[in-house]
């Protein structure tokens, strides 16, 4: 009997190699890698941030402009600039010339700290229909605190635009000249 041990090394070496060996021709999997895709890798997420609508072209010192659209508003980490987005592209940054941010009372915080504790211990006793009652009060309670959410821009009739936003207690306040 003749044993053929290039074969047998062949096959032991396409199972480490992955199933691409196994065709004639490689091939491209479908989908988008995460380096093509068309967004930052930290950028901001879309569902918890203000929109905003402007309703004319912008146009700053050096000629360059900002067409009218849909904007999402962000306030940044450093809290000195408004920066506009579209597309999970940055396209502007306005100066914050104004900033308040929300005191909290101790009954918002313990309300939040009671959900978070009933979500943990239903969690640690495996208790599924409680930690699904506990996630949706603790998602209630998020949507009601960000239910004053918006972004406006208002024209002040003196040269310049002012553009207002709320988000997570914090009101910020910034100046665009026209």
């Amino acid at each position: 009997m003749i044993v053929d041990f290039n074969f047998i090394a062949y096959d032991f070496m396409t199972d480490f190699n992955g199933p691409s060996r196994h065709y004639p021709n490689p091939f491209y999997p479908s989908g988008v890698y995460d380096a093509e895709k068309p967004q930052y890798k930290h950028g901001p997420e879309s569902t918890q941030y203000p929109n905003l609508t402007l309703p004319c072209t912008l146009y700053d010192e050096w000629g360059n402009t900002i067409p009218d659209g849909y904007y999402m508003v962000v306030l940044s980490n450093d809290m000195k600039y408004l920066e506009l987005y579209q597309s999970n592209k940055i396209k502007a940054r306005v100066k914050v010339v104004k900033l308040v941010e929300k005191m909290y009372t101790q009954e918002e915080l313990d309300e939040e700290r009671e959900i978070i504790g009933r979500l943990q211990t239903a969690k640690m006793k495996k208790k599924l229909k409680k930690y699904h009652q506990a996630e949706e009060d603790l998602l209630a309670f998020k949507e009601k605190a960000a239910a004053n959410t918006y972004a406006e821009i208002e024209d002040s009739g003196k040269g310049y635009y002012i553009l207002k936003y709320n988000c997570n207690g914090k009101k910020a306040t910034g100046i665009i000249q026209k």
